[in-house]
Parts: structure tokens; sequence; C-alpha cells
């Protein structure tokens, strides 16, 4: 996993080339849903993010979160693989789900924003609208927090089970746990 920030202004960009956020490993990306006898948590294991922001301002900001759909896992092997096949991620045929944010405005409070993007998932491309929380630390650690719902029949994944009914609404939450630095960024 990686968070690289492109931050920077023309007036300093040499030092800004050199700017990184390193990921690290307490950072997560996962799914809730649920259904008529289960919830279901899901957690990607391999995914990059990519951050780009000029200056300091985070409503300047722009992400984007690709996800290896296979990486993902349940707590079930007979719910991963129904959760990877035709009927739901269909990792065969569409090995990625990608995130790109369009725009960040500020809800308000000084940590927290709503970021516009579209979603990708089974080759099929529909807007989202992410809430957005941002910690900030003095020594350059900071927190991203982001949640958002998406209706999973937008995406072509309308299976359903005949006793077990599968909740339409599906839950994404990302948690990024970042460090500024200039040491390479370390891949998990």
């Amino acid at each position: 996993m990686l968070l690289i920030f492109g931050a920077g202004s023309l007036a300093s960009a040499a030092q800004d080339e050199d700017s990184r956020y390193v990921v690290k490993t307490s950072s997560r990306i996962e799914f809730h849903s649920s259904s008529t006898f289960a919830k279901v948590v899901g957690v990607f294991h391999s995914w990059e993010a990519n951050m780009k922001m000029p200056g300091d301002k985070f409503a300047d900001a722009s992400l984007v979160l690709e996800i290896e759909a296979a990486s993902v896992t349940t707590g079930s092997g007979l719910r991963d693989k129904e959760v990877k096949g035709k009927n739901f991620f269909a990792v065969e045929e569409h090995p990625k789900i990608r995130f790109g944010s369009k725009s960040i405005a500020s809800d308000g409070a000084p940590s927290k924003f709503h970021m516009d993007g579209e979603l990708t998932i089974r080759g099929i491309t529909q807007p989202v609208s992410v809430s957005i929380t941002l910690l900030r630390q003095d020594d350059g650690h900071e927190w991203i927090d982001g949640s958002f719902s998406f209706n999973r029949r937008d995406f072509e994944m309308t299976h359903n089970l005949p006793f077990d009914k599968i909740a339409n609404t599906v839950l994404v939450q990302f948690h990024l746990d970042t460090v500024n630095g200039t040491a390479p960024v370390a891949q998990n």
C-alpha cells in the first residue's frame, strides 16, 4: 500500500518532489454488507492510494484508490469465493476496483470534508459522495478517514439466494494512517 502526496506549488517544486506520505500497515479499506442471516465485512489487502495536494489545503487535493479486487477476504473461504466470483466482483474479468475524486469541499468544520468522485467496479463507473475526516498532527502524521455507500445493483451485482436476501446498500470505509517523510515509499 502506498500513499503519495504530490504536494507543491511552482515556487517550491524541488522541495515538494521529495515530500511523501507513507501509508502505515494499520491502514484499511473495507466494505460492510448484510443479508437475512449474516453481516459481512470484507477487507482488501492489496491496494494503492495516490493523493496530490497543491499547497497545504486539503480541499485542493485529489485522491485515487486502486484496489486489487481478488485481495478481499471476509473470514470465510466459501464466502470469499462467492464475493470474488461472477455474481459479485468478478475478479477474473475485472481485477481492479477504482475510486477517483473529482472535487473536495469543506463541510464547515476544519477537519470535515465532502468528496465527490467516481467508483468503478466490474467496469461500470458510478458517481459517489464520500464523507472525509482529516486529523493532522504537528509531527506530520495524518489520519484520513472516508466512508460512502453504493447500491450494488448499480454495478450489476444483482445475485440473491432464495432464503437469504442480500442488502442492496454496501458501505465502504477507508482509514489511511500516514506519516510525512522523505523516506522511500513502503509497499505492503
